[in-house]
């Protein structure tokens, strides 16, 4: 009875935090979306618990059915400790913030790396059903990586695994925000498609990743190009991932699969030539359909699964 009880799914970006109180499948019941004025850290404490409280109060769940909290962040994640270790897009370092979180709302706290928790939640809500070893990229502010490994996550020692976005493909490229040149996230996130934009796109004048998407989209054929190149080397970039993991799928999400119509044939295309042997025949490449609350929805698999195994009782038979 995945009804019996209810948790918070966080994720927290450079920009927002957006909140879902959830049941234990991680199927929202309420969301919130709250901007950041400051990233400073109790500042982000203070904004969570004013979207905790509004969401309890807008939903029939009553607040003692409320058993954890999962938080996903970008940067590298601690679990055991709940330390965000490094996120360059928060500006943080070695921010006890699990414990911060855990002692202002009273309730069990997860903190991981949001890559990490939408993989999570893929293992255990959604593709998990069907695939025990596979992988979830993430395009969109930044690119990340999930490894799933035997329906498990795979983090690493200290949680630094999967920053494929910081894979170094040429050092004189355009620069990173870790402050390296030519990291795959400076050629593939938003931000570097709209700069780049600005040089080879002589019809765009905007200053988002959505106008040049709807340039693409009304025809303008620098643009499409410029989804088209970038698709491409997202493609080879994946072969190397499939060639080191022989995973048997890759889910591709994050807010960047906005533009999935304009560069995933030629992902698709690049991905196939460069895959040594016969991995590419038996991979599934899919496109996360989890939509808006994908990485709230992650974060909150992380607190329900932490219920689920560790703390509800077992009701008959064998634990």
């Amino acid at each position: 009875n995945y009804d019996q009880a209810a948790v918070l799914g966080i994720k927290l970006s450079s920009t927002a935090v957006i909140t879902v109180l959830t049941n234990l499948k991680a199927e929202v019941l309420a969301r919130r979306t709250d901007p950041l004025q400051t990233r400073e850290p109790e500042a982000v404490v203070n904004v969570i618990q004013e979207a905790a409280e509004a969401l309890l109060q807008r939903t029939s769940a009553p607040p003692k059915t409320l058993v954890g909290v999962g938080v996903s962040l970008p940067g590298i994640v601690e679990p055991d400790t709940g330390t965000c270790r490094y996120s360059a897009l928060l500006g943080w370092r070695e921010v006890p913030f699990g414990p911060l979180l855990k002692d202002r709302l009273k309730l069990t706290t997860f903190i991981d790396n949001d890559v990490n928790a939408l993989a999570a939640a893929e293992a255990w809500f959604a593709q998990g059903e069907r695939h025990q070893d596979f992988l979830v990229v993430t395009l969109g502010q930044g690119v990340g990586l999930g490894i799933i490994i035997g329906g498990t996550p795979y983090r690493g020692p200290r949680g630094g695994a999967g920053e494929f976005g910081h894979l170094a493909l040429d050092t004189g490229g355009p620069l990173c925000t870790c402050g390296n040149r030519g990291c795959l996230e400076a050629h593939l996130a938003d931000e570097a498609l709209v700069e780049r934009a600005r040089e080879r796109v002589p019809a765009f004048r905007g200053t988002s990743i959505e106008a040049l998407v709807d340039l693409a989209d009304a025809g303008d054929a620098d643009a499409r190009a410029l989804f088209a190149e970038a698709g491409r080397l997202l493609g080879r970039a994946l072969s190397g991932l499939v060639n080191i993991f022989a995973p048997s799928l890759v889910v591709l999400g994050g807010e960047g699969m906005r533009a999935a119509h304009l560069f995933l044939p030629e992902t698709r295309a690049s991905l196939e030539a460069h895959c040594f042997g016969d991995l590419y025949d038996r991979l599934e490449l899919l496109v996360n359909a989890w939509g808006d609350d994908a990485w709230a929805r992650g974060a909150a698999g992380l607190a329900a699964r932490q219920y689920l195994f560790e703390v509800a009782d077992t009701l008959g038979g064998e634990p």
